[in-house]
């Protein structure tokens, strides 16, 4: 009898975040987000089937350190480095930003400017020290709003009253955002740089679909070159704004 040489393709699990432009929870198609084409491409290349869930930033922390989720992205972090594998080449960079409404006529032109107002941020975001030291002396104050949707901090900010002034996340969201629900006009994104940060792809210490994660992470890793090399990735992230 005649057997064909067929690969069949071993299930793992991808946190599948609210993070536009790099991750949408619901696909707005064609759009799946720009990390998640990244990913898409490049697991075919591998003996894995990726299969997403749909999870809240923190839910997803617990899930890495459990195995409840094989993949997720992240930044670097010396805490992280105790539940995951992190892979070596960026699969994007984001710059932190702040946003106001506009007729509020704020002017932050260095981070100090910032003890002026109050903050509100996404929970479960990982900042750098200063940012992290700058929000929990606001917090008692009760200065800081902390939202577990991006989009109702921003509705938050310019509702009347304001729930609080000034908003902190990457640059790349915020403007996507702000084109989405045609508020361009209506906030300022201020031009103080914060902080760059490079994501990376990352498997759990306690995955139990991921025999090798340093094998999978390799060939992710030559893929993501691959496509930085070729061109494909300067064009994908063009489609995103990136």
């Amino acid at each position: 009898m005649f057997f064909s040489n067929l690969v069949i393709s071993k299930e793992v699990y991808i946190n599948n975040l609210e993070w536009p432009p790099y991750f949408f929870s619901t696909p707005i198609l064609p759009e799946l987000g720009f990390g998640k084409e990244i990913i898409n491409t490049c697991m075919k290349r591998t003996s894995f089937k990726p299969s997403y869930k749909t999870l809240p930033v923190m839910r997803t922390h617990l899930y890495m350190q459990t195995g409840g989720v094989d993949i997720s992205v992240y930044s670097y972090t010396s805490e992280r480095n105790k539940f995951v594998h992190y892979g070596k080449e960026p699969i994007f960079s984001t710059s932190y930003a702040l946003a106001s409404k506009k007729d509020k006529h704020i002017e932050i032109n260095k981070f100090e400017d910032l003890n002026n107002y109050t903050i509100g941020h996404l929970s479960g975001l990982t900042y750098t020290p200063e940012i992290l030291n700058f929000i929990d002396e606001k917090k008692q104050s009760e200065e800081v709003t902390t939202g577990y949707s991006f989009k109702a901090l921003i509705k938050q900010m310019l509702a009347t009253p304001q729930r609080f002034d000034v908003l902190l996340n990457s640059r790349q969201t915020i403007l996507w955002y702000a084109k989405q629900l045609n508020i361009t006009d209506t906030i300022t994104v201020h031009d103080l740089f914060i902080a760059e940060k490079n994501y990376y792809i990352t498997v759990s210490k306690s995955s139990q679909n991921i025999p090798n994660p340093e094998q999978l992470l390799n060939e992710l890793d030559i893929c993501i070159q691959d496509l930085k090399a070729n061109g494909e990735y300067k064009t994908l992230a063009l489609q995103y704004n990136l």
